[in-house]
């Protein structure tokens, strides 16, 4: 969707999103999220005579968020605030100074916020950006007709899944597809293979971040080939680097494929599309030999952050939307379309289907934040290329990690990390 605006007299807030996934319901179809925007909008500009238009202006691939903003920058484009996703608030708008803290301006209503969906937004002490969104966990979506039909367990093993490929490939079903040409994607695979090749993904990042540990240390290096070994055993369809996430889905909804990979914000695709069986959901499984246990990336996904920019005459009217954004009434307009297992705004409707119950009992409980939210950029673009080249069969799980620390080792030696204060 493009620019979407509520209009009368008087001051804009001119809102900016790096992608088409930087709005109010992100994963609503275009008709139905305007109609949610309009609806808040005009709830807001009703109660604030002050600010007479909300111009949100979010569009264009996920991947080029950061080039798209920083293209308005330079330009000299009128940004008020930033519709500001953790991945880019953590890993490039914070370092680069396209935020303004906003750490004490919220305490009137950070009440409301879940206080971990916050810390997604918390960077080194200062709050960024206010969470509103669903709070997402990751795991595997499957055709449930077919795993009965064809006998495999679930939830399964990775054994089981391995075992189920010839079957698969002789009913003519791709066993698992994965949107690969969205690059920013394909990390979430590492998220999932670090946990297990290291024991603590998080607590590994933060020393390699620190230059403490390398990012082709041993685990680093075992992490690309439990990626690979998916590949290898013929369940993830190395066909997945030129699919993007429409093909992704539509293979799914037609029975092409039995499974993909993918976060908790598939949901309202999943429930529109998918007409002819039942999907259900279980966790990304423990890999054969691997000492650590399953953990999944996942958080709080969508935040909005005020600009460095702003003009300080629009700030009050800006920390108005944000606190009007975080009313719990408010907050229910926009998220519980998007059926959310949890949400960062409290007292926000959840879900309690079945898949919900589910992922609440398997994936949940072992969710742990997404590692691209710790990464800078660079090191989250390098993974990314990476995993595609393991995938593809150009690069060995040892050159992959290389690749990444070679990346790491050149922003150290160009003063870009660590971050300055």
């Amino acid at each position: 969707m493009s620019a979407t605006a509520a209009t009368a007299e008087g001051i804009t807030l001119k809102v900016f999103g790096g992608s088409s996934l930087d709005q109010l319901a992100p994963r609503q179809t275009p008709d139905e999220q305007k109609k949610i925007q309009d609806e808040v909008f005009k709830g807001f500009l009703a109660k604030h005579p002050e600010v007479s238009a909300i111009d949100w202006d979010a569009q264009g691939p996920q991947a080029n968020s950061l080039q798209r903003l920083m293209t308005a920058k330079l330009a000299n484009q009128e940004i008020d605030l930033i519709a500001c996703p953790a991945f880019w608030t953590n890993g490039a708008y914070v370092r680069r100074g396209l935020l303004r803290p906003i750490t004490d301006e919220i305490k009137p209503f950070a009440d409301r916020i879940d206080a971990a969906a916050l810390g997604a937004f918390t960077i080194s002490g200062k709050v960024y950006g206010v969470p509103i969104t669903t709070m997402s966990t990751s795991a595997v979506f499957y055709n449930v007709e077919l795993f009965k039909k064809l006998d495999i367990p679930v939830p399964p093993t990775y054994d089981d899944l391995k075992a189920a490929v010839p079957k698969l490939k002789q009913a003519g079903v791709i066993p698992l597809l994965h949107q690969g040409s969205n690059t920013p994607m394909w990390p979430m695979w590492f998220f999932e293979a670090f946990s297990q090749s290291s024991g603590d993904a998080i607590a590994k990042t933060q020393t390699n971040l620190e230059g403490k540990t390398k990012f082709n240390d041993a685990a680093d290096v075992e992490a690309f080939n439990l990626i690979k070994q998916w590949v290898d055993d013929g369940i993830l369809s190395a066909d997945s680097l030129s699919v993007d996430q429409d093909g992704m889905r539509a293979a799914f909804a037609s029975g092409k494929s039995a499974m993909y990979y993918g976060g908790t914000w598939e949901v309202p695709s999943l429930q529109e599309s998918v007409k002819n069986f039942h999907w259900g959901v279980f966790a990304f499984p423990k890999m054969p030999g691997a000492t650590g246990e399953p953990k999944h990336g996942g958080g709080a996904d969508n935040g909005i952050c005020l600009s460095s920019s702003i003009p300080e005459e629009k700030v009050a009217p800006a920390l108005a939307f944000i606190s009007y954004l975080t009313q719990p009434e408010i907050a229910t307009l926009y998220l519980a379309p998007e059926q959310p297992i949890a949400a960062s705004i409290k007292g926000v409707p959840v879900a309690e289907d079945a898949y919900a119950k589910d992922l609440r009992a398997s994936a949940f409980p072992n969710t742990i934040k997404f590692l691209d939210w710790i990464w800078p950029s660079e090191v989250a673009n390098a993974t990314a290329s990476a995993i595609a080249g393991v995938v593809g069969g150009q690069l060995t799980p040892q050159a992959a990690a290389d690749s990444v620390q070679k990346v790491y080792d050149g922003m150290v030696a160009d003063g870009n990390w660590p971050p300055k204060e």
